[in-house]
């Protein structure tokens, strides 16, 4: 049980982990997109559907790891 919960732990440090590293990516596509547009690269409506789309993969991707943490944490329990 002790062993359980110090894997339990360990998973939500990870989890966090990745999160951070999935924000990171994200401010540096942001930063990139923000320079296209004032090297006038693209427009300023690209520039905002860029910035949706990234937030639509960024959810997706939370999304994904948060099933995997619960998957993961009810299989530590049992």
């Amino acid at each position: 049980e002790e062993r359980r919960k110090e894997f339990i732990k360990l998973l939500k440090q990870k989890t966090e982990e990745s999160r951070v590293k999935i924000r990171r990516v994200r401010e540096e596509i942001w930063n990139k997109v923000q320079a296209m547009e004032r090297e006038h690269a693209i427009g300023e409506d690209e520039k905002f559907k860029a910035k949706d789309d990234l937030q639509k993969l960024v959810d997706e991707y939370n999304n994904k790891i948060e099933e995997l943490e619960s998957k993961k944490e009810r299989e530590l329990l049992t």
